[in-house]
């Protein structure tokens, strides 16, 4: 383009670099970027923040805050974009307290963290076993101002915030990791009164909490119920309940529900062989085991 005396503007370049963080070409987006202070085009927040936003996903924060650095010694203040995208970049690497601290730091610089900047930080404490903190943050939403069109729980009505679906089911699996299954159902409910619906991720949760905390015929009940809140399994469902059943050595009850898995439309995978023929293996039935295995085979053949 430069050439044949065509002047590419900065939505141009903001476009070529986004194409060469997608295929993480780092160096080359960076030369890029020096090519077109060069070429005397304006730098925007748009260009930093693809770079930012690139670098976080990978886990180059140091990378990232050095981008933040350029910016500001460029005179161009970084926006709710950026720090959102650093507090999701710090949640990814385990520095969940930086992450905290930027998040913190933001009213201070003129910018007023959006329920993304909180949805983020809040997933980043669960994904890191901190789910007391991700409470504590949960309900501090509403004092901070930002409303959004949201809920909260009881004890925050006045406010009236809540958060999306996603951060609820993050919430819920930090919960059910800790074995805090009481607690679980608690939130469940919660949701339930404020009109959010639960979907098939939030009960697969719920389910695979149960398992892991050994209350295998609550988990099996809860399955059964599916129908009636007009959800259906889906092969994480299934997976989870035939790990149950095996769990159990109720090994008819495990394939009488591949059976019913496969009527329904829903094709067994990998994992759900994996964990049968594993379990007839230890039950000494090696027909058996042979069986699904063959099958396991057949499938892989056929897609």
């Amino acid at each position: 383009m430069v050439e044949n005396s065509i002047s590419p503007d900065i939505v141009t370049y903001n476009s070529v670099v986004q194409g060469l963080c997608n295929f993480g070409r780092w160096k080359d987006a960076k030369d890029l970027i020096t090519g077109m202070v060069d070429h005397k085009v304006s730098l925007d927040v748009i260009t930093f923040n693809i770079l930012v936003d690139a670098f976080c996903k990978e886990g180059m924060v140091k990378e990232a805050e050095d981008v933040v650095e350029i910016m500001m010694q460029r005179n161009m203040s970084p926006d709710v974009v950026t720090y959102t995208t650093l507090i999701d970049g710090y949640s990814l690497v385990g520095q969940i307290d930086k992450a905290r601290k930027l998040l913190d730091s933001m009213p201070g610089r003129g910018l007023k963290p959006g329920i993304i900047s909180y949805n983020s930080l809040i997933n980043g404490y669960c994904k890191n076993g901190r789910v007391e903190d991700a409470w504590s943050l949960f309900l501090e939403v509403p004092r901070k101002g930002c409303a959004d069109g949201l809920k909260l729980f009881k004890d925050m009505q006045a406010e009236q915030v809540i958060p999306n679906l996603v951060t609820y089911n993050t919430l819920l699996h930090g919960l059910c990791m800790n074995k805090q299954i009481a607690e679980a159902f608690s939130f469940l409910h919660i949701m339930e009164e404020k009109g959010v619906n639960p979907n098939i991720t939030t009960y697969n949760t719920l389910i695979h909490g149960l398992r892991k905390a050994g209350k295998l015929e609550i988990a099996r009940n809860l399955f059964n119920r599916l129908a009636s809140k007009g959800l259906h399994p889906n092969i994480t469902t299934y997976n989870i309940i035939i790990g149950s059943l095996c769990q159990e050595g109720l090994t008819e009850e495990a394939k009488n529900l591949l059976i019913e898995m496969e009527k329904s439309g829903c094709a067994p995978d990998t994992l759900t062989y994996d964990v049968l023929i594993k379990h007839l293996l230890e039950r000494n039935e090696l027909s058996e085991a042979k069986t699904f295995l063959d099958k396991m085979c057949r499938q892989r053949t056929l897609t």
